[in-house]
């Protein structure tokens, strides 16, 4: 899934940069990405765990 991690990688540079337009744009891509791909995990919702704050 060169794709997905690509996209991961984009969204961790995004995050860390705390560039919000980009990291909007890499989450609607992910959510067309999980309509057109049912079946599976969610993409959407593994950029959502990178989103929040590691447990101390």
């Amino acid at each position: 899934m060169p794709f997905v991690n690509k996209l991961i990688a984009e969204y961790l540079t995004a995050l860390r940069a705390r560039d919000a337009l980009d990291m909007a744009r890499i989450e609607a891509i992910a959510a067309d990405y999980d309509a057109y791909n049912p079946d599976g995990p969610r993409l959407l919702d593994q950029l959502a765990d990178l989103n929040q704050p590691a447990a101390a």
